[in-house]
């Protein structure tokens, strides 16, 4: 094995204490440089100089606090302790449920109905939306009609 030797270990101690002397003194000299410029000095790891490391915006380090939060009460099932929106509530909304909405829209129709992709557009809606309803919740509901293909109407 090899060993590297250091050159610290062949000085005399008289040469090592001047040698850390100037040392400091170039440390000295740097920081009262910085000071004069107006630069932060940069830390000193075995000689190397570092980059600044940057300073974050207050903003900054409560959006990314907010975004973690509500990372983890996802992930843990939880409600949300941020300050972002919340979450869209999933079920039917009590000011305007899709049957009383569709149902007004036939009724408006008349007997030539609508086809499910004009009521979709209507009602704001997704066509496979709208569609499955007709296929599912509507066929609980004598008054609406197939007319054709892919067309309901209202018959009362």
């Amino acid at each position: 094995m090899v060993m590297q030797s250091n050159l610290l270990t062949t000085l005399s101690v008289k040469n090592l204490k001047r040698a850390v002397a100037i040392r400091e003194r170039i440390d000295g000299l740097q920081r009262e440089l910085n000071r004069i410029t107006g630069l932060q000095a940069a830390p000193v790891k075995n000689g190397d100089p570092r980059r600044r490391k940057r300073r974050m915006s207050a903003a900054a380090r409560a959006r990314i606090s907010a975004a973690m939060k509500a990372r983890w009460a996802k992930r843990s099932g939880q409600q949300r302790v941020s300050g972002l929106a919340p979450a869209k509530p999933k079920g039917r909304f009590p000011g305007a449920p899709l049957k009383e909405r569709i149902v007004q829209t036939l009724k408006t129709a008349g007997k030539s109905g609508l086809t499910v992709k004009d009521m979709a557009a209507k009602l704001g809606k997704s066509y496979g939306n709208i569609s499955v309803w007709f296929h599912t919740t509507a066929k609980g509901i004598k008054e609406i009609k197939k007319v054709e293909p892919g067309r309901f109407a209202w018959a009362s």
